[in-house]
């Protein structure tokens, strides 16, 4: 029999021919239970994701997850707790309280709303965080395997696939430990691919694909949203090539329900960008941060090799490029004539990998899109799910001795390139051959000898976990991340952080001690100064907040950069006077503790309504004198002339001042930043909305005024959003209905006849030949 026409191996469960061909064997051995691999594949997939946090019990808290998202997540789960939601904006956080506008925390998906809550309420961030993740991966795992089946690929090699997936380089080390976000939006990718393409061909309901496209845009990450975009363009086209026009119809319809809600979630993003850091530089631009190159991407099966590509804090530190140890020694022994037979069913698969592909290898800033590296593990996706589909149909076992040799080639190829990279790690580039070696040796043997394909995804699956091990057994944490190592334990961080009484703003240069690598000299730091959003679990009020957009005439004023760390120059500053006749802004933004560092402190003279409360060799504590104007307002000073009777809060997102008298008009400034989406009325009739020189809002009232001031919030272009959510939401509630009725009217024509000659028998519909080549191919599986 030729290469071409060998049947696949039964043991795999095989395409679709090769299922019907061994229906009789498999009946009377008794194949496993349809849900025993997808279970293996959560079951095994969360066991793995507990390797890294066991060796080192900081992997999952590098970077922004331990600055940024594990204290945001306990926050926002606090105010939700609190009967607040949406989450729109927390004016308390200063520069980092603009959540809408971040985008990237899903203001609006309600699974993110369960993560928060779930943070909250956990003892311990470090864990609460592992946990959030491991969850997420499961999912990423599951979405990959049930993804790789709908394209007819064996249970068994699906597994492997999926299982491999999220522990490939970039997702474990960079998203996975540093970069939740970026997590989330790659878990929907599968789930979207999948439900699109299901959609596509008329399978199931149409709107379980609204409802994934539609979490994949409100997560707010744009990687999700630029997921979805690809997908569906690229299986649209798959559609026309295949003439599929009622697929196309009702996949064009998914996109404009789903593409509704983008309004609502990224308006607030572009009307905030004006004042954003990353509204700066080109437009598009090559730095060669996080760019990886083609030739980074020979060493994929290499799990201890090191591509020279500059990251965050230096040269790139992690596998970051790696894919899965079996991935290329297992190339030789594929049959790839299944990729020739269904070409045109391959389409929409082909496009999003090579889309994929060219972003990978493009320039570092393309747009909202930084840092290519990012989309690598979407270009994986597409590659391990052709890689399920070719290893579903056996491995080859004619002509050996040059598949041997190839696979030997292969191996050693991947040793030298690990080696030529860094040749003073010798040791390491053996050991990390060796071990792909020794598992490529296993896995033919189990293919050879056993003859089992199901064997080999086993012996796949296994060498996964040995080789997590191995990668964090060398590597450890992402060293080409920030390290922070801040504590976890909310209840010892409220009790260090007691005496931080009313409003506290924090000065504090911390990143020499980061950049320089003493880790133990950081950590001692935490029971007096904290980093980026800590502050919110120890329970303190602090103006300094992890901002991933900015305020750039606030943290520009204060010498603040996104972590909430300050240089010396923002302290200088915070005694000037905000302007004509205006107190310091110390005053001007009601602080009522200041924590400085002694070397920043030196020489500035605090304001005189300050008193020096403590003061050592590691830090100074200043505390404001008597009562702050206004008590319960955030209206911090009033123009000459104006006479306010009351102010007050009269929710997180309304202030009201009672304006007595203002006869020459004026101005009033509040403690708060000037978001774009405030307004102010005066008995409503509108009042200008500015801001200072640092950022502080101010209203601006006529002269002669008097009356109720209302200042309130809503997000930028949030009736334009909520109009196009509501289309969005109906056109999804139609395509569920349409879904519904679909489904019917296949059971009715499905529905066994009482007498067979009544009725004559009929082509099934739900069958369509794919190509002139293929099997066909059956849409209710």
């Amino acid at each position: 029999m030729s290469e071409t026409t060998t049947a696949p191996d039964p043991s795999t469960g095989g395409a679709r021919g090769s299922r019907r061909q061994d229906t009789g064997r498999r009946s009377r051995s008794g194949p496993p239970a349809a849900w025993v691999w997808p279970v293996l594949v959560v079951v095994v997939t969360a066991a793995y994701t507990a390797i890294p946090y066991v060796i080192t019990g900081w992997f999952y808290q590098r970077g922004d997850t331990a600055a940024q998202f594990a204290p945001t997540w306990w926050h926002l789960g606090e105010l939700v707790r609190g009967g607040q939601w949406p989450v729109w904006l927390d004016p308390q956080s200063w520069a980092g309280g603009n959540y809408v506008a971040e985008a990237l925390f899903g203001t609006y998906n309600p699974l993110n709303v369960l993560v928060w809550v779930g943070v909250s309420l956990g003892p311990d961030l470090a864990l609460s965080t592992y946990l959030v993740k491991a969850t997420v991966m499961v999912l990423l795992a599951l979405g990959t395997y049930l993804l790789a089946r709908d394209y007819d690929g064996a249970p068994a090699p699906s597994a492997a696939v999926a299982i491999a997936l999220p522990f490939s380089g970039f997702t474990l080390f960079w998203d996975a430990g540093s970069w939740p976000s970026g997590l989330m939006a790659f878990a929907y990718a599968p789930w979207v691919w999948l439900t699109f393409r299901r959609a596509l061909r008329g399978v199931g309901s149409p709107f379980w694909a609204f409802l994934a496209g539609l979490l994949a845009v409100l997560n707010g990450n744009p990687y999700g949203t630029l997921a979805v975009i690809i997908v569906g363009a690229a299986l649209i086209i798959e559609g026309v090539v295949m003439r599929a026009w009622g697929g196309v119809a009702r996949l064009v319809l998914v996109g404009i329900a789903v593409a509704a809600f983008l309004p609502l979630v990224y308006l607030p993003l572009l009307e905030s960008s004006d004042l954003a850091v990353r509204s700066t530089g080109a437009l598009f631009e090559n730095s060669g941060k996080l760019r990886p190159t083609a030739g980074d991407l020979l060493a994929a099966s290499s799990p201890l090799h090191v591509p020279p590509i500059r990251a965050i804090t230096g040269p790139m530190m992690v596998p970051a490029t790696f894919l899965a140890w079996f991935v290329l020694p297992l190339l030789p022994w594929l049959r790839f004539d299944v990729v020739r037979r269904r070409a045109k069913e391959f389409v929409g698969l082909g496009l999003i990998t090579l889309a994929y592909l060219a972003m990978t290898l493009g320039p570092s800033k393309l747009w909202l899109f930084r840092w290519p590296l990012r989309v690598i593990e979407y270009f994986y996706l597409g590659v391990l799910v052709v890689f399920a589909v070719l290893l579903s149909q056996g491995l080859a076992r004619s002509t050996m001795r040059p598949r041997l040799v190839g696979t030997g080639l292969i191996v050693v190829a991947l040793g030298w390139l690990t080696w030529s990279q860094d040749p003073e790690a010798l040791r390491r580039a053996a050991v990390g051959t060796a071990a792909v070696g020794a598992l490529t040796v296993v896995a033919l043997v189990a293919h050879l000898v056993v003859r089992r394909t199901a064997l080999v995804s086993l012996v796949a699956i296994g060498g996964v976990g040995a080789v997590l091990a191995m990668q964090v057994a060398v590597f450890g944490e992402n060293a080409s991340s920030r390290v922070w190592h801040v504590p976890g334990d909310v209840s010892a961080l409220q009790q260090d952080f007691a005496g931080y009484d009313g409003r506290v703003m924090q000065f504090a240069d911390l990143k020499p001690l980061q950049n320089k690598g003493q880790i133990a000299k950081l950590e001692r730091q935490w029971d007096t100064y904290l980093p980026g959003s800590m502050y919110h679990p120890a329970g303190v009020q602090a103006v300094n907040n992890y901002t991933g957009m900015g305020f750039l005439p606030f943290t520009r004023a204060f010498c603040m950069e996104y972590d909430g760390l300050t240089q010396a120059c923002g302290y200088r500053n915070l005694w000037k006077v905000g302007g004509s006749g205006q107190p310091p802004l110390a005053d001007l933004m009601k602080l009522d503790t200041i924590v400085v560092q002694p070397k920043l402190a030196d020489g500035v003279a605090p304001g005189e309504d300050w008193t020096q409360e403590s003061a050592d060799d590691k830090v100074v504590v200043l505390r404001h004198d008597g009562e702050q104007p206004w008590p319960g307002s955030e209206l911090s000073w009033t123009s000459d002339g104006i006479e306010v009777a009351a102010a007050a809060t009269r929710g997180a997102l309304h202030q009201s001042v009672d304006v007595a008298s203002a006869e020459d008009g004026g101005e009033l400034i509040f403690s708060m930043l000037a978001w774009p989406g405030w307004s102010a009325e005066l008995d409503g009739q509108p009042l200008s909305v500015t801001r200072t020189d640092v950022g502080l809002l101010t209203v601006t009232l006529p002269a002669g005024a008097s009356g109720t001031v209302d200042l309130t919030y809503r997000p930028p272009g949030f009736t334009v959003g909520l109009l196009g959510a509501a289309v969005g939401l109906l056109l999804g509630l139609g395509l569920a209905a349409a879904g519904l009725l679909s489904r019917r009217r296949r059971r009715q024509r499905e529905r066994p006849w009482t007498t067979p000659a009544d009725k004559p028998l009929e082509p099934r519909d739900d069958v369509t030949s794919v190509s002139s080549e293929g099997p066909a191919q059956v849409n209710d599986r």
